[in-house]
């Protein structure tokens, strides 16, 4: 045999020193039943609250659609298209039949009626000015240069914020 290195090649403090045999390595696997209860709970926990939040995500999908659709509208209004206001109306009654999840008790409201209902789903909130959107829907738009931002505003807010009856 071909020795390398020589006897006085290397630390002369460590010659004659024997290496330690390393432990076994700790299993990360639960060994008790109560660990694995434990695991079990946790996804169970995870997999409710993943379901729970999937179920609010679509609940509320008419929601983020309806601002999107009121953004576009505002959008179109700020290019000068006045014709746009007249989808104001549709859209939050739209928004209100979704909400309700039934046509018929909506569809079939007006004035004063439409104005309490919006109200009673939105009670925090100040009341919409529902014939000033009847009138952009249905009358001439010589409105002067009226601005109706504030009115764009309020809508924001109703769709944001309304609740839903049976919930």
């Amino acid at each position: 045999m071909i020795e390398i290195f020589g006897p006085g090649w290397g630390n002369y403090a460590i010659r004659g020193i024997m290496e330690t045999r390393l432990p076994e390595q700790v299993s990360l696997r639960p060994v008790t039943p109560g660990w694995w209860i434990l695991l079990g709970l946790v996804v169970a926990g995870g997999l409710y609250l993943g379901w729970t939040r999937w179920q609010r995500h679509l609940r509320y999908r008419y929601r983020r659609e309806a601002q999107s659709a009121l953004d576009a509208i505002h959008a179109a209004y700020k290019t000068g298209d006045r014709e746009c206001l007249r989808q104001l109306a549709p859209l939050l009654r739209a928004t209100a039949i979704h909400a309700v999840g039934q046509r018929d008790p909506i569809a079939a409201l007006s004035g004063e009626a439409w104005q309490q209902t919006l109200q009673t789903m939105a009670p925090e909130l100040p009341p919409l000015p529902v014939s000033q959107l009847e009138a952009l829907a249905y009358q001439p738009l010589n409105d002067g240069g009226r601005q109706f931002d504030s009115l764009f505003v309020a809508l924001g807010d109703w769709i944001a914020a309304h609740e839903l009856p049976h919930a």
